[in-house]
């Protein structure tokens, strides 16, 4: 059944628990490094229902007014009480049932106030809000009432800083100038460094200014287990934080799908060189991947035919994998056989136990996948009813539903 596909914008946005704190006992040693062989995986196809890791969904209907009108790439953020959602220029904060609180920060360029948010992290133990902005060199620090606090400078070029528990920061650079020293910087607040992750591969740079390409599906940082993980754009070497030191924690081997250092369009001193860059790129991937139940959702994509994703599912414990396809074994997602909504596959986690996908009323509304709906067999009655019902009570312009699955089994 062709489900519903939606916004692509949607699935490039990074989405990290940034407060809530779980641990979990696992039955396997954490910290032993393995290494999760992506051809292996990609051979293991498999169509995996939704009722095999959850009994229930939960949809959270964010509301819609003209004060949380919610922009195209927003990022969404879960506490224990909020929602909080990086809505480019500012922030908007939710309860826990989609109800709108209030705006948080507001746009500009003016003293606390935010013209970009290139990043946002939450400390919820502290009850704040750390924005990185995209122009000024400042972390600018908001309280969950929405006061402004103070503004940090920070003297770095990182393209991402995190604040974690633990009063410090990670810093992620993309290397994209041929010179850097690391990739991954852990500090405190006073900016001390406690550790780093080396940047290897060095190039020099003959053009006055270099070319890059910013690829949005890839998200480079999440939480789990109480902890930031992380892992760069051309190194899949999955990096964790343990006290005040950075340890590897695994790889994801792409073996042929690996593309060539020497091949990344910022290496290759020519000007405007996509066509000769996408032609020698093709074939290669790229992936993400965060963890929830000990479980790792990798997603790929070929950097020429960024379109396609292929969605994996590894068990860490059983250090098996499985590569999702649809009735067509084509690449799909998880298949909802609970209520007959759209196939699922998580942007991100609620917390350690839980993840999430946006949806936009819009294709919940759209015609062919209400036709889908209604004539799907073998699931829930009453809770396709149910879904049905939020469906009919939505406009096509209202803001995003929040599609919750908790893995419970």
């Amino acid at each position: 059944m062709n489900r519903i596909i939606f916004l692509l914008l949607a699935v490039l946005v990074l989405s990290c628990n940034g407060g809530i704190e779980q641990k979990e006992e696992p039955g396997y040693d954490r910290n032993k490094f393995f290494v999760v062989n992506y051809e292996s995986v990609l051979n293991n196809k498999a169509q995996v229902n939704l009722s095999e890791l959850t009994d229930d969904i939960e949809y959270i209907k964010l509301e819609t007014n003209e004060k949380c009108l919610l922009h195209r790439m927003a990022e969404y953020f879960f506490t224990d009480d909020y929602i909080f959602v990086d809505n480019s220029t500012h922030i908007l904060q939710f309860d826990r049932n989609g109800k709108f609180i209030k705006q948080i920060g507001t746009p500009g360029r003016g003293p606390g106030e935010i013209g970009l948010i290139r990043n946002l992290s939450v400390l919820d133990k502290k009850k704040q809000l750390v924005v990185q902005t995209n122009w000024a060199h400042k972390l600018y620090y908001f309280s969950y009432d929405g006061d402004f606090l103070e503004s940090v400078p920070f003297n770095t070029r990182a393209w991402r800083i995190k604040s974690i528990p633990g009063n410090r920061m990670v810093y992620f650079d993309q290397c994209t100038r041929g010179h850097e020293d690391y990739m991954f910087a852990l500090t405190n607040l006073e900016g001390d460094t406690l550790d780093v992750v080396n940047n290897h591969y060095k190039w020099e740079r003959t053009l006055v200014s270099g070319q890059s390409i910013q690829y949005s599906l890839f998200v480079p940082i999440y939480f789990y287990n109480n902890t930031l993980s992380f892992k760069s754009m051309h190194n899949d070497t999955v990096y964790t934080v343990s006290g005040d030191s950075i340890r590897a924690e695994y790889l994801i081997d792409l073996g042929d799908f690996q593309l060539p250092q020497e091949y990344r369009v910022e290496v290759y001193n020519k000007l405007a060189p996509w066509d000769e860059y996408y032609e020698r790129a093709k074939g290669s991937r790229f992936c993400s991947v965060f963890e929830a139940k000990e479980m790792l959702f990798i997603s790929s994509s070929d950097y020429k035919d960024y379109n396609t994703v292929y969605h994996m599912i590894y068990k860490r414990p059983e250090d098996t994998g499985k590569l999702l396809v649809d009735m067509h074994n084509d690449p799909g997602m998880i298949i909802n056989d609970i209520d007959g909504g759209p196939d699922f596959w998580p942007l991100g986690t609620v917390n350690d136990s839980t993840v999430y996908m946006p949806i936009l009323p819009l294709d919940l509304k759209n015609r062919e996948f209400r036709n889908e709906l209604t004539n799907a067999e073998g699931v829930d009655p009453e809770k396709k009813n149910e879904l049905i019902n939020m469906i009919d009570g939505l406009s096509e312009s209202d803001n995003s539903v929040l599609m919750i699955v908790r893995l419970n089994k």
